[in-house]
């Protein structure tokens, strides 16, 4: 019965966590190349607090770190192809 409550209690956090993070500036989304690589660290920062439920904080704010870079490297090709117009 405490095991599915401290699970419980975990997920609940941890979903906080991940929607808090998410309720950022929009700012960042329509321009991406304002953002330097400490901001981006900055933003993957409450993640950390994973490790308070038992998650690997750090190993998680790597990986959406890695995430987020992808994103944007691939938001910049789309905004190039589009500046370029369709190849025919």
């Amino acid at each position: 019965m405490k095991t599915m409550l401290s699970l419980r209690f975990g997920a609940i956090m941890f979903s906080t966590i991940l929607l808090s993070s998410g309720c950022q500036k929009k700012t960042a989304a329509t321009n991406p190349n304002s953002q330097s690589k400490t901001e981006l660290h900055e933003n993957t920062k409450p993640l950390q607090a994973a490790d308070l439920v038992g998650y690997d904080g750090t190993k998680l704010r790597k990986s959406v770190h890695h995430i987020k870079e992808a994103n944007d490297k691939h938001n910049q090709e789309i905004e190039k192809m589009v500046e370029t117009g369709p190849d025919q």
